[in-house]
């Protein structure tokens, strides 16, 4: 009786849709009589759209509204539906598609302006066949589930919602499917196979990113700053990327968004989400050199009515590595809360802890040179750590936000978070002189003891929507920003005991001493903004970004000695009213090709001192970029082409350490220039890639090369970066193969080189080169069904061996070896 029954009511609701069918007809005039247009926008031309997640029929009613359509069916089919709102430019179908996202309904077109709602065919066969079906559909902002490498759009370079077609900078995007495809577990995975963006290695904890030749120094967690110190760095450059959707990097400077920082990148990682229906996994994964992972992630609606909605990730790696006496591990918990407190109102809340520990992490590597002149030649797994030398990192973050739908489209977004980041650590390094070609003598030990706790406060407020100015419709983002950071660090100091032995014997043994407290150094660091900026449309096809951020920085840094002999340091910088304007053009030259232009401003505080213990005046200069972008296969395909030129005076430059305290220089006429080209995408169905080529040429005024001001190196002038993957057809249908090529140019180190005859100077500078080279990976993954499946990475698969870290205290690293992955995930 009840199938009976089920089986009539279905058989029914054409019946229902017969009159709301006849009636499309009369979309048009109903349109008009409700608009008072005269004439309606094509169904292909974009719009933008603001609308809540919550009730599929609230969605639809407010959608129908702004798009002056009439849409049949909706208060039958969409009843008890839950849709995940809309947020940015589309077109008709493309925010239809958006709207009726996991709902098993489609849209189908009835003439001008009427749609009707119908239930969707459903998907037969594997998984594989549902991914068919999703590739034709528009992207959004979120990346997971949608296997592509691209997004529909980002608002990390202006605060605007705009689709990377509409950026007037470069972007590139790390999705969920490449992190996974690619086997990226940690940010410097990650990064390390961006277009654009080179890596070298401080020592075995610590990383540099470089892009456009200057380093990245400007890292965001869902749109919010974070203070980055590439000394002590706090793990910033070891954050695990379980608990990320994707990763946003926006070429050049972003002074709109961020203040200050280098005018290289800035690095937006962006958190998963909960999702409106029921998803979990458990991965586990087994690795080269002891290296194990296992990670849960589960999310879905707390409520019946789907209006309260979790997600809970959790991961733990117990790892070796190539280096002898070195273990690694790791733990990470993630939890988030959203709640539709309203149809217009969404709650969210979240905790994101990860803690990192690592035995026999080294301090600096290993020397370059003997003390007859002469290169050294170490292995791969030396490591000049002793077996206890440790780094221990302990980041907690607390993040709320409040989304308020408001009148007009307009929306108002308060965020919110405080993180809690503290370091431990002890290290002790045979990496300090330069030994004997024959008996391996005359090396010392690097010791030292640090300490941080560092206390974080972000808040943002802003308000963004659409107004309308001479009879066409533009958009504004108003926003304040804020940034407070403490530093509270016990000063243990260093000492340089002699190695009793030969390095050539080293094996990671040494007596652990006791290194006494000889001060406290407290940091206070505030930076507050307020920013406004605006997308004009004076055409169709022309699109005008205005913008300007006024902001203050205030910094004092104390360090307090206890012994009553020494000097206490006082140091502190004030800089108000500072403005960064911000300018780009995007002209639509056809529905594919455009053309764009941007400029803004360059200014960074320093805390970096000269010869006489003055600190360096603020970073500034210009940061110019132009180029060319397409969007293919409705957006799932981007492509760019980007040229640039950026200068800057007072960059810090290291000179030498005197007094227990570094030595900068400040380079004025540091002029950096370049183009970079970038695809990005999924080119057929099936078939993935993101490929890309950057050029970069730095010099200072003199036409001299620009060194690091930690790593005494220059960043490689060009870089490739090439990543693919192709699931199979036909009986193979399974199987998905991939593979990828990293090249970079050479690059130079500045590192200290003996000359024994020179009792003098006893020695020199000297330029050491790592010529250019190409590692290669590949990968392939079998989906046995609907829930399982296996991943193999291999990385650097001919085992090439390169230096990534060159000139940090006159000593070289070793980039990693072949390293072989096999993943294996259960989704329920």
């Amino acid at each position: 009786m009840r199938d009976s029954f089920a089986r009539t009511r279905f058989a029914l609701r054409p019946l229902a849709l017969a009159l709301p069918v006849a009636l499309l007809s009369l979309a048009p005039a109903l349109a008009h009589a409700e608009t008072g247009s005269t004439s309606e926008q094509p169904t292909r031309q974009k719009r933008y759209y603001t609308i809540a997640a919550g009730s599929l029929v609230s969605a639809l009613n407010r959608f129908a509204e702004q798009a002056g359509i009439f849409l049949a069916g909706r208060n039958d089919l969409a009843s008890d539906k839950y849709s995940p709102g809309l947020e940015g430019e589309f077109t008709v179908q493309q925010g239809l598609q958006r709207l009726l996202q996991g709902s098993g309904l489609q849209a189908q077109p009835q003439g001008d302006h009427g749609y009707v709602l119908q239930v969707a065919p459903a998907a037969d066969g594997p998984l594989e066949l549902g991914t068919t079906h999703v590739s034709g559909h528009a992207l959004g902002a979120i990346t997971e589930d949608s296997h592509a490498y691209t997004l529909g759009s980002t608002s990390s370079a202006t605060g605007l919602s705009l689709s990377l077609r509409e950026t007037p900078q470069s972007v590139s995007v790390i999705t969920r499917q490449q992190l996974d495809d690619q086997g990226s577990t940690s940010i410097a995975d990650a990064l390390r196979r961006v277009p654009g963006v080179s890596v070298q290695n401080y020592d075995s904890e610590r990383w540099e990113f470089s892009s456009r030749g200057l380093p990245i120094t400007n890292f965001q967690y869902d749109g919010v700053n974070t203070d980055y110190d590439g000394v002590y760095d706090y793990g910033t450059t070891s954050t695990d990327m379980a608990t990320f959707d994707r990763v946003e990097i926006i070429k050049g400077a972003t002074g709109l968004m961020t203040g200050s920082g280098d005018p290289s990148a800035t690095v937006n990682l962006i958190r998963k989400r909960p999702t409106k229906a029921f998803k979990a996994s458990i991965t586990g994964a087994v690795g080269s050199w002891d290296n194990y992972r296992s990670t849960g992630d589960i999310a879905g609606p707390l409520t019946e009515s789907g209006n309260v909605r979790g997600r809970f990730v959790g991961a733990y790696q117990d790892r070796s590595a190539y280096l002898d006496n070195y273990r690694n591990t790791r733990d990470i918990a993630y939890g988030i809360l959203e709640a539709d407190l309203t149809p217009g109102t969404l709650v969210t809340f979240g905790i994101d802890q990860q803690n990192t520990r690592s035995r026999g992490a080294s301090w600096t590597g290993f020397p370059m040179y003997n003390s007859d002149g002469s290169r050294t030649h170490f292995s791969r797994s030396f490591n000049p750590a002793t077996d206890w030398s440790r780094r221990d990192f302990t980041n907690q973050t607390i993040f709320a936000s409040v989304e308020q739908q408001l009148a007009n489209d307009w929306k108002l977004k308060v965020s919110y978070d405080r993180k809690h980041r503290q370091h431990d650590t002890f290290l002790a390094s045979a990496s300090g002189g330069n030994p004997d070609p024959l008996t391996g003598n005359g090396m010392f030990m690097y010791m030292g003891r640090f300490k941080g706790d560092q206390l974080q406060d972000n808040l943002d407020v802003n308000f963004t929507g659409p107004f309308s100015l001479l009879g066409r419709e533009h958009e504004l983002i108003a926003g304040f920003m804020s940034m407070h950071t403490r530093q509270d660090i016990p000063v243990h100091g260093s000492v340089y005991p002699p190695l009793d032995g030969s390095i050539f014997d080293w094996r990671g043994k040494f007596a652990k001493p006791d290194i006494a407290r000889v001060g406290d150094n407290d940091i206070d660091q505030r930076q507050t903004g307020a920013y406004l900026a605006t997308r004009l449309k004076p055409t169709d096809d022309l699109a005008v970004i205005l913008g300007a951020r006024v902001s203050h920085f205030t910094a004092s840094d104390e360090l307090d000695y206890s012994a009553p002999t020494t000097k206490d340091v006082r140091d502190s910088y004030r800089q108000t009213g500072v403005v960064t304007p911000y300018a780009g053009l995007v002209y639509d030259l056809d529905d594919t090709w455009s053309v764009y232009t941007s400029y803004t401003s360059i200014y960074q505080p320093q805390m970096s001192k000269d010869a006489e213990h003055k600190l360096l005046d603020p970073v500034e200069g210009d940061s110019y970029e132009a180029g060319l972008k397409a969007e293919f296969l409705d957006g799932r395909l981007n492509a760019s082409f980007a040229v640039f030129r950026i200068e800057q005076d007072n960059v810090a430059e290291y000179v030498s350490g005197v007094d227990t305290e570094s030595v900068y220089r400040p380079v004025q006429g540091a002029t950096t220039k370049g183009f970079e080209v970038e695809v990005a995408g999924e080119v057929m169905e099936g078939w993935n890639l993101s490929a890309g080529y950057s050029y970069n040429h730095t010099r200072d005024a003199k036409g001299d090369y620009v060194y690091g001001s930690i790593l005494q190196t220059t960043a490689p002038k060009q870089v490739v970066r090439v990543f693919s993957t192709y699931r199979l057809s036909g009986a193979l249908e399974k199987l998905t193969v991939g593979g990828g090529v990293n090249w970079q140019s050479e690059f130079f180190g500045n590192v200290f080189q003996p000359n024994p005859n020179d009792p003098v100077n006893f020695g020199q500078s000297s330029k050491i080169t790592q010529q250019s080279y190409a590692l290669v990976d590949v990968m392939a993954r079998y989906r046995f069904n609907d829930h399982l499946s296996t991943t193999l990475n291999v990385k650097n698969l001919f085992d090439q061996t390169y230096y990534t870290g060159l000139g940090n205290f006159g000593t070289g690293f070793y980039g990693e070896p072949r390293n072989v992955q096999l993943t294996t995930r259960w989704d329920f």
